[in-house]
């Protein structure tokens, strides 16, 4: 067997180093809401590099990048390599950023070994992956794969009331391409953990099995207005403290069902939220994640039992509501096996996991063969400034995904 070609690991490295001074925070992260002028940096800085390298930036209209290396044969579908640029508010240097410059990276090499592949690469900077700013999440690859509607990604609005369709506009970015609509032989998303079980087996590369199950709860609890230094202690309706009863309830309920399942309350909001003012109306948000259906199940109802209980307690109004079901999903068993041997074939110790998080690959598996491979991140830590994925582990993974895209390019 021929071997393959190397990634040049010093670049890549200084590619996600220079790319996390984009919006660089003060706890060493990276501070790039999706459509922000960071974000707008980022953006052009992937173009830049890009277009170094010979490739062609398209950008559609929901702001997705697709920077493309033409095959031999155009007929052919293309392999495509993506992730996304924006980051949490602040979160750290290599969620999503990994898996957009390690496809760069993968590229470079095929340009300096002279290798022609088949079939097209592309690699994808997909829009409002975190959503962080403006929800939900997964934003531009589900608009891409046919799983939400373009007009109604438009029309979100962040908490400032800002439109995503008009700061595309702002920032440059609002396309021409249409979205998705266009076959793809196979999609490949390099990505951290985001958990500890790869650094707790000592190992350098994992294999996506498949999601876990999941969904959104939303808590309206109400209250009445008061004056908070008047109003006597014992006829007070009091939205913000029923909340935090709730919120404890729900902590204890997701530390009750670790490893297989989470949940914490999230966000809250607040009315009307000065000093002198009794809450009439607090809103929560949740997360839920299990790794069985009728886990999840077990924890809504839990929450359930939870808001009945304290609305009997204090005498309030409170509502909870679920929605954003997320089923679990089964990826490429073709090519996590691909993944598992071209770890082996690099030498670098591997495993098979789930994903507990959602990623624009659950959206690709929509529309083609998908896989995501995972490297580990230190403690487990993301969505943090102190996210961390040491170099070599970085140049592991994008090593892998060298070798897949050498074998999945050329495939008719």
């Amino acid at each position: 067997m021929t071997a393959s070609p190397d990634i040049n690991a010093e670049r890549l490295w200084a590619d996600i180093m220079t790319m996390g001074a984009i919006g660089a925070t003060e706890g060493g992260g990276s501070f790039r809401p999706a459509l922000s002028d960071a974000d707008r940096e980022g953006r052009n800085l992937f173009r830049y590099w890009a277009q170094e390298a010979g490739l062609t930036v398209t950008v559609d209209e929901i702001g997705n990048m697709f920077a493309r290396r033409e095959g031999e044969d155009p007929s052919l579908p293309p392999l495509m390599i993506g992730s996304h640029l924006d980051t949490q508010m602040p979160g750290g240097k290599f969620d999503g950023v990994l898996g957009v410059l390690a496809g760069l990276a993968v590229v470079r090499s095929l340009n300096a070994g002279g290798i022609a592949t088949k079939r097209a690469i592309e690699i994808a900077n997909f829009t409002n992956e975190e959503g962080a700013r403006f929800q939900p999440g997964i934003m531009g690859s589900s608009v891409f794969a046919g799983l939400s509607r373009l007009d109604e990604a438009l029309s979100r609005k962040d908490d400032e009331g800002t439109l995503l369709g008009d700061e595309l506009v702002r920032i440059g970015y609002a396309g021409s391409r249409p979205v998705g609509g266009q076959p793809v032989h196979k999609y490949l998303e390099l990505h951290i953990e985001q958990g500890p079980e790869m650094e707790a087996a000592g190992v350098t590369i994992a294999a996506v099995s498949n999601s876990s199950w999941g969904c959104s709860g939303f808590i309206d609890i109400k209250g009445e207005n008061g004056h908070s230094q008047t109003a006597p202690m014992s006829k007070r309706r009091n939205a913000l403290v029923a909340a935090a009863q709730l919120i404890i309830e729900i902590e204890a309920i997701g530390a009750e069902n670790e490893p297989d399942g989470m949940v914490s309350a999230t966000v809250i909001r607040n009315w009307p939220n000065n000093r002198v003012n009794i809450p009439h109306l607090t809103k929560l948000s949740y997360v839920v994640v299990h790794a069985t259906e009728p886990g999840r199940a077990a924890i809504i109802n839990r929450i359930e039992s939870a808001v009945k209980g304290i609305a009997d307690e204090t005498g309030l109004s409170i509502h909870n509501a679920n929605s954003h079901y997320r089923q679990r999903l089964d990826l490429s068993s073709e090519l996590c096996g691909q993944v598992l041997e071209a770890a082996a074939d690099r030498g670098y110790p591997s495993m098979t996991l789930p994903t507990l998080t959602s990623h624009d690959a659950l959206s690709m598996t929509q529309i083609c063969p998908t896989a995501i491979i995972f490297v580990p991140c230190k403690g487990g830590i993301s969505h943090s400034e102190k996210e961390w994925c040491e170099p070599y582990q970085v140049a592991a993974g994008a090593r892998v995904l060298l070798d897949m895209t050498l074998k999945i390019a050329n495939e008719l």
